[in-house]
């Protein structure tokens, strides 16, 4: 995508003398076929002392501001670069990305100088951006928040806990009924029913209220069944920040800075 020029404002204009007469003046002086700028290497131009005391100022002014920005970046950046991992892929990314965004922000907003309506739009594409930034910081919020919204719904269920001699497993869900347990065990070839303990182990028994104990399974398999779907519409929310984002930076990286 080519960098299109942006409309300045109207007061930066004036500023930069870009709407003065001498400036719009189109009156041809002459005309030759060459290449741009080819008259610096002309071996006859002689630059003048005051030119090169200017360039050479120039030069010192730049240094200085170099190191002025030096320090800025380091103190605006340091909580950033310190918590940067190389291995942390996207996530790492993300966070520099975020800083910088917040930076160009607050930039734009204080010495931006398109014209308003131009300037605005930057601002709230690149703060557009921000929040999807955020909201792809942590890839496990998409299915965590859409589970927990379903866990709203239903019981409190709790896992069979089993404790080996170096480990300890989580499964199932279950849900209390009378003196027993109402659940579905995990695996491939779960047991489901109304469970007791008997000698220390979730056993099969007979339920007190079979009618209750329908009722209960028909909740979890539904339960189930929605955290399912809320998985796989984690996954939908995922992709299509990722196409926002795509979406945005293309239409907005060469536009966002002047």
């Amino acid at each position: 995508m080519p960098v299109n020029s942006q409309p300045l404002d109207d007061k930066v204009a004036k500023k930069m003398g870009l709407d003065d007469a001498d400036y719009n003046d189109r009156t041809i002086m002459s005309q030759r076929i060459g290449k741009m700028f080819d008259f610096l290497d002309e071996e006859d131009r002689k630059i003048d002392l005051k030119t090169r005391i200017e360039w050479k100022w120039r030069s010192i002014k730049d240094f200085f501001y170099n190191v002025k920005y030096a320090v800025i970046n380091h103190m605006k950046w340091h909580k950033t670069i310190r918590r940067l991992r190389p291995w942390e892929g996207f996530d790492g990314l993300n966070s520099v990305m975020q800083t910088h965004l917040r930076l160009y922000i607050d930039y734009e907003e204080k010495y931006g100088h398109s014209e308003e309506n131009y300037k605005m739009r930057k601002i709230s594409t690149a703060r557009e951006v921000l929040m999807l930034l955020k909201q792809m910081k942590e890839p496990v919020d998409y299915s965590s928040k859409r589970r927990d919204a379903v866990d709203k719904r239903y019981p409190d269920y709790q896992y069979l806990i089993t404790e080996y001699a170096n480990s300890t497993s989580y499964s199932g869900d279950f849900v209390a009924q009378g003196n027993g347990w109402v659940g579905k065990e995990s695996g491939n070839d779960p047991r489901e029913g109304y469970f007791e303990f008997v000698d220390g182990r979730l056993e099969l028994a007979t339920s007190p209220n079979m009618a209750e104990t329908d009722r209960l399974l028909a909740d979890i398999h539904k339960y189930h069944t929605e955290i399912h779907e809320a998985y796989a519409q984690a996954e939908i929310d995922s992709e299509k920040d990722f196409d926002n984002l795509a979406q945005l930076l293309k239409e907005n990286f060469y536009t966002w800075w002047d």
